[in-house]
């Protein structure tokens, strides 16, 4: 290991720097180039004047971090060319944000999304969603510190440790000193950088192997060629249906409801620009997507017969591309610095989304409702400080991340599925059925993430059967020395997630396997894929039951500003399209009486940061809520 962790040169290393040193002097431009802009408008939403291609830029790399550079190939490598139709998960999502959720936060004016449940439901829905979601996004952002940390320890003598905690200083020191408008920049240098990096590898070990034809022998003699698998059993953890139906899922809960990307879509000018961001976002989305998949397919046919994790060049599948850079760049120097470069560049940008959208999560929902009247400069002071508390807990999580014997892919699906799923299904309810109440939403909000939890923890604890993994197999039949002793790596059917076995694949008996199968629950052996899509439609389901059983709410009495018709175009006939409001009143409907009767909303909607209060003002001086906004 010592060997392959000196092919990492003084070039290499001078690559790297300067791409941390590039993301914090955009931090450190805009806040200088702010100073004087000393409010929490432009500190969280830009002013609300970005341009949409940066917007764009930001929104795509948001998601599409280490995550996508490094594990997607690790997953196309352990399981297959299935993977491929991640690509295809991205699509609908962004058609579904820009037709109903990106019109409907700029008709309300949001400063978070959350604030929506408020004024449809009630302020403890708000606030119950607002703090699930930046616990959702703590445990994501630490688990992808983790990812890029790992990779450099494969490939540079800077230990797991060290990388964490410099990928945290950074990206909390650019976050917090520059706002919204250094961290859209940033992503979209980073947006740069990533794709570069990826499509060097990518075509350098494509030279090395021979071609795409060598690469596609390769998976065809593996097995690996499973595209066209369509295998309807929940509990097989890859399929052309986990992806498609439970990936979509949650890209559509990222792409609506999501506060990082909805953030984007308020500093945005207009309805039409943040369209166009969403629009812009896919083309890098994509690309990064497919390339990194193909580095998967190529990184099969480069170690064909010789598996690195079992040769004991890596601990993990995660480390595997540094590692293939690393070989593909031997007489390249400084190439392999600008790989790692691009897997930085993904957790950077991913990282300061979060510490900025948790932070307006913390200010907005949480502080704010108590404290209305603060001055500008105390609320960008507490904006300040919460983003560099946020940076620190993200490195405690990442530490924990680095305990896990489960893939980095499993463990962000897994906990993003289990919580965001719910959250997903109360959005849902709130923009599209207008005669769920709030008890409704309430219950089903807990049902849903009560068994969404249950069902994740106990995957995650107890194990999955092998045989559901379907990981193709390894060989290490051309490897030139292959150790004698157990070395370390990751174990898949660990019963404690937490422990890192040690373990000889090949030597697992069927006797274990018996005793270990009859331990299985058959609902928590569903794939993780499914989570966000089961938490989903527990939520939709309950929340509609419960609000049958305590009387659903009259719609014709609905505020119309907080609905969205699922169909709505004017080119069909006028009674298809009153069908499709559920007896929800149109916004052009009886205009005069309708100004009169939601003027209170209005005004709270249509606040300015300026006048130093908060939505959750409607609710504390009003002696009754808007007619449906709240039922409980």
């Amino acid at each position: 290991m010592s060997s392959t962790k000196s092919t990492f040169g003084t070039l290499d290393i001078i690559i790297f720097g300067a791409t941390l040193v590039v993301s914090a002097s955009i931090g450190i431009f805009f806040a200088v180039k702010d100073r004087r802009k000393k409010n929490v408008e432009n500190y969280f939403y830009g002013s609300r004047k970005m341009s949409p291609i940066p917007v764009g830029c930001s929104i795509a790399v948001t998601f599409i971090s280490a995550i996508t550079v490094i594990g997607f190939p690790s997953e196309t490598y352990l399981f297959g060319l299935v993977t491929i139709w991640y690509c295809f998960t991205l699509v609908i999502p962004t058609f579904i944000a820009c037709v109903y959720y990106i019109p409907l936060v700029h008709r309300l004016r949001l400063n978070t999304i959350y604030e929506y449940l408020g004024l449809r439901f009630h302020p403890a829905v708000q606030k119950m969603t607002s703090a699930l979601e930046i616990v959702n996004v703590l445990i994501y952002m630490g688990v992808i510190v983790y990812l890029p940390a790992l990779a450099l320890s494969a490939v540079t003598p800077i230990s797991i440790a060290w990388s964490i905690i410099v990928t945290s200083v950074i990206c909390t020191m650019y976050t917090t000193v520059g706002g919204l408008k250094a961290v859209v920049w940033t992503d979209a240098f980073q947006a740069l950088i990533m794709l570069i990096g990826s499509l060097s590898v990518l075509i350098q070990a494509l030279i090395m192997v021979g071609g795409f034809g060598n690469v596609w022998a390769a998976l065809e003699r593996s097995g690996r060629n499973n595209i066209f698998v369509f295998d309807l059993n929940p509990t097989i953890r890859t399929t052309f249906w986990t992806i498609m139906v439970g990936f979509s899922l949650t890209q559509t809960l990222s792409a609506c409801v999501n506060q990082s990307i909805c953030q984007r879509y308020l500093s945005c000018r207009s309805t039409k620009h943040a369209r166009i961001a969403a629009f812009a976002a896919l083309v890098p989305k994509i690309t990064i997507t497919f390339i990194s998949i193909l580095c998967g397919c190529v990184l099969y046919a480069f170690f064909e017969g010789c598996d690195p994790i079992k040769s004991g060049k890596i601990a993990k599948s995660d480390q595997m591309m540094p590692y293939l850079a690393l070989e593909a760049f031997k007489n390249l120097p400084g190439m392999s610095g600008f790989f790692v470069a691009a897997a930085y560049s993904g957790t950077l940008s991913s990282v300061s989304s979060g510490i900025n959208a948790a932070g307006s999560l913390l200010l907005e929902d949480f502080v704010m409702p108590c404290k209305p009247h603060m001055t500008h400069f105390r609320q960008l002071l507490i904006g300040k400080i919460t983003a560099m508390f946020l940076g620190c807990l993200v490195t405690a999580i990442a530490f924990f991340a680095s305990l896990s014997s489960q893939t980095i892919v499993s463990i962000v699906f897994s906990t993003r599925g289990a919580i965001g799923g719910p959250m997903l299904g109360v959005f849902t309810l709130g923009v599209f059925v207008p005669w769920c109440n709030t008890k409704g939403a309430f219950v089903g909000l807990l049902g849903g993430i009560t068994c969404s939890l249950w069902i994740a923890l106990g995957g995650l604890i107890n194990g999955k059967a092998p045989e559901s993994l379907r990981k193709l197999p390894t060989s290490t039949a051309n490897c030139t020395s292959v150790p004698d002793l157990l070395y370390a790596t990751t174990s898949y059917n660990s019963t404690n997630y937490l422990s890192t076995t040690y373990n000889v694949w090949n030597n697992v008996t069927a006797e274990h396997m018996d005793t270990v199968e009859e331990t299985y629950n058959p609902i928590q052996a569903m794939s993780f894929m499914y989570y966000t899509a089961t938490g989903f439609l527990l939520t939709v389901v309950v929340g509609i039951l419960v609000s049958a059983c305590t009387g659903f709410n009259d719609p014709k009495k609905s505020d119309p500003k907080l609905f969205v018709a699922i169909v709505d175009n004017p080119l069909l006939p006028e009674s298809v399209v009153r069908f499709f409001r559920f007896g929800v009143p149109s916004l052009n409907d009886d205009l005069t009486e309708e100004k009169t009767e939601f003027q209170p909303v209005e005004m709270s909607l249509s606040r300015s940061r300026n006048s130093s209060t908060s939505s959750q003002d409607y609710w504390t001086k009003k002696e009754s809520p808007p007619l449906v906004a709240n039922d409980m």
